[in-house]
């Protein structure tokens, strides 16, 4: 029975290697994940047989592992278990409202971030069961799990949750260890779970019994080495340094094999995978210590997070689904991102090899970051919107005449409003997003060279900034030992002067200077030391945050997308270094041309958006919807967030506004479009205007786009009105007949149109 059951332990290692598109298909009993459920009824039958056999265990626990793989990566489903999600998504919107009905218990208002709603279900059970109401705090407490599981950041509360798959492997692997606790494997396979489940004493215990059997395990040291700096206690400099030595030997382990001819697509459930978010964030970990506790040989944090961020994108590009295992790749993906900024801005070279200048790359990170964050499937969060907000930030502060990088700090500004509008800095929020989109505007046809815009220095994030720059240069004046001269005040105003006009590779460009301009030194970090002493000229600090999408095309009326909780590093404006680059003789100075921001209609629809949330400047908004509206006529949402700013007090001016909007051919319209049709027909029939020269050709369009079944309840509400001679003409123009054609007619007779 053991040698028989054995063989189907493998069966799911060919999944990854079927799945190249679309989830596929499979008739009833071909699915491979009917072949893992069978290989899980045979190891458990073999189980009943002879229950003492701690392999069998073992290999029963790796197929349920792998079942969890198979429907969280692969989206593989049986017929009832599809049938059974029809259940779930009622289920969860239940599950949803008693979370939010919690939230409001606790003081959390309107719909609160992930965070708090976590917060709140934590309270709430505490509460109960100090009451001792132990029935609904086993309900609040599944309320928690099932959150938890859903948000995707967290990879333990599978673990955690009794009936996932994996908390099931879990104790199948303790069942095997119990019967053979002197197995390395077992003691690995328990290690690392235990870790996920944040049983991080325990689980070191087990991981350091294997290494004492197997010494030279690579997967063994690696998490050996994250359950050191996973302890409560704050881990020592020996700590820190074994730890970061059993972590870079997984690592070039992984990637000798990764580089191997024989190298084959690893298997999920493989503890040392570039599709296991574990070894992946092991390898972040890595990434975050100090470089003085690494060898010198060693891979540095930029390639170790570079290395990350590869491995974890051809991961998600595996998901065929995007379930929980899609949801912390994503994580990972944005960590090792945000990462590498703060690396660049940290220690980062003055200039690239290809001449680039580092204020370049950092403004080219930030755009690609805030992209990254936009085009996400992660739920929004406070810590996204804080990454958005603080990646924004950070690219205005390199260049703060770029109309475009103002435009999206003032989107992540107003999310930050839109997430928590009666939270204590909403207004300021608001403000801030107002100021931004503001500066964006009057930058229009400008050049990106210059004195940074007003309304910057309207905002705390940016004063904030100079106050600590100005107390740095006061420290650095009292502390400069005497002897040394210190620059003189024509240079630091010339110096000033280059960092106020903006963007990289602006300004004076000396042509007879070939050498590389001397390395700045890098400037303290959020949660990082500073690599050396601080440079003279501070450029520029800021925070950075999450995605909107910038074109204004979500379908949400007022209500902007939100893109991750709030960084754990500290809340220190991040401070840019700029080089000192000697001043060129007048005579070879060659001027280069700045960039000129071009003239759009999003920061108009930002300002509209933000203007709209307060009741004092909702005319202004309105003013500003209308210029959008002349400058892009085709754009969907200020037409939707214009009506509804209007139709409660002026419904016919509404109607009008929609009437405005240039359509298509019908068969040429897209669902946007007919959702403009179906507005300006709801309004009209409200209003009774069934004369109105638009609600004939808006039926149409959006009977055509939308069908017939879209457009039934107004047919009857004409019909009871007598309205047939409109009627004929809307059911011959949907089905592209006339109306004397012949079905038509015996149509029309049947419903008495005639």
């Amino acid at each position: 029975m053991q040698r028989f059951c054995r063989g189907f332990s493998g069966c799911t290692l060919f999944i990854s290697h079927i799945f190249t598109g679309d989830m596929l298909q499979y008739e009833d009993g071909q699915s491979p994940l009917h072949n893992l459920e069978q290989a899980a009824v045979h190891y458990a039958s073999a189980i009943r047989l002879n229950s003492r056999d701690a392999r069998l265990h073992f290999l029963l626990g790796l197929v349920l592992e792998e079942q969890h793989f198979a429907t969280e990566m692969y989206g593989l489903q049986q017929k009832t278990d599809r049938d059974r999600d029809e259940l779930s998504d009622a289920k969860s919107t239940a599950r949803q409202d008693d979370i939010l009905a919690v939230c409001k218990l606790h003081g959390f208002l309107g719909t609160p971030t992930v965070e708090n709603q976590l917060q709140a279900l934590d309270k709430e059970y505490q509460q109960l069961r100090e009451q001792g109401q132990s029935s609904k705090a086993d309900y609040v407490q599944t309320l928690y799990i099932w959150l938890s599981k859903k948000s995707g950041k967290d990879s333990g509360s599978a673990v955690r949750d009794e009936e996932n798959c994996v908390h099931r492997a879990l104790m199948k692997y303790l069942d095997a260890w119990s019967l053979s606790p002197d197995s390395w494997e077992y003691n690995l396979h328990v290690g690392r779970l235990l870790l996920l489940q944040g049983r991080s004493r325990e689980a070191l215990q087990h991981l350091q019994s294997g290494l004492a059997l197997r010494p030279l395990h690579p997967a063994l040291r690696f998490f050996t080495g994250l359950a050191l700096l996973q302890q409560e206690q704050k881990a020592s400099v020996d700590t820190e340094k074994e730890a970061a030595l059993f972590l870079q030997q997984g690592l070039e382990h992984f990637v000798s094999q990764r580089c191997s001819k024989s190298w084959v697509e690893q298997d999920p459930s493989e503890p040392l995978s570039s599709l296991s978010t574990q070894f992946l964030r092991g390898l972040l970990t890595l990434g975050q210590l100090q470089h003085n506790v690494l060898p010198v040989k060693a891979m540095g944090a930029e390639q170790v997070y570079h290395t990350v961020a590869v491995l974890t994108a051809q991961s998600v590009s595996q998901c065929v689904c995007r379930g929980e295992v899609s949801g912390q790749l994503e994580w990972v993906l944005l960590h090792a991102h945000f990462a590498l900024l703060q690396r660049l801005i940290q220690q980062g070279e003055p200039q690239a090899k290809d001449g680039t200048s580092r204020q370049s790359l950092v403004a080219k990170r930030c755009q690609a970051l805030t992209a990254l964050i936009r085009l996400t499937s992660i739920p929004p969060c406070q810590e996204l919107l804080d990454m958005q907000e603080k990646a924004c930030q950070l690219a205005v502060v390199i260049t703060p005449r770029d109309s475009h990088a103002l435009f999206l700090l003032g989107l992540a500004q107003l999310a930050q409003y839109d997430n928590n509008p009666n939270s204590g800095r909403s207004n300021e929020a608001r403000t801030d997003a107002c100021l931004s989109f503001q500066a964006s505007i009057e930058l229009e046809n400008k050049t990106q060279s210059g004195e940074p815009p007003e309304q910057l220095s309207k905002q705390r994030w940016w004063q904030d900034r100079h106050k600590a720059e100005n107390e740095k240069a006061a420290k650095q004046s009292i502390t400069q030992p005497a002897g040394v001269k210190g620059p003189s005040d024509t240079s630091v105003a010339k110096r000033g002067a280059r960092r106020g006009r903006g963007g990289p590779g602006q300004g004076r460009v000396a042509a007879a200077v070939t050498k590389a301009p001397a390395p700045a030194t890098p400037a303290p970090i959020r949660g990082a030391k500073a690599a050396g002493p601080a440079a003279k000229t501070p450029a520029a600090r800021g925070r950075a945050g999450a995605a909107v999408k910038p074109d204004g095309s979500g379908k949400t009326g007022n209500k902007p997308q939100l893109p991750p909780s709030k960084s754990k590093q500290d809340c220190c404006p991040i401070t840019v270094e700029t080089a000192e680059v000697a001043e060129p003789p007048v005579g070879d100075i060659v001027t280069v041309p700045s960039p000129v921001n071009r003239r759009s209609h999003i920061p108009r629809l930002g300002l509209a958006r933000a203007l709209s949330r307060s009741e004092d400047t909702q005319d202004q908004a309105k003013q500003l919807y209308q210029e959008v509206i002349s400058m892009a006529p085709g754009v969907h949402d200020a037409y939707i967030e214009l009506v509804q700013l209007l139709e409660p007090s002026d419904p016919q001016a509404a109607v009008e506004v929609y009437c405005r909007f240039p359509l298509k051919p019908v068969g040429e319209q897209s669902f946007d479009d007919a959702f403009i049709t179906g507005e300006i027909v709801r309004m009209l029939m409200m209003l009774e205007q069934y004369d109105h020269p638009h609600l004939s050709p808006s039926l149409v369009a959006h009977g055509k786009v939308m069908g017939l079944s879209c457009i039934e309840k107004y047919i009857d509400i004409l019909d009871g009105k007598s309205m047939t001679k409109l009627l004929k003409s809307v059911y011959a123009r949907i089905h592209d007949k006339r109306e004397d054609d012949e079905d038509l007619q015996d149509f029309f007779k049947f419903k008495c149109w005639t």
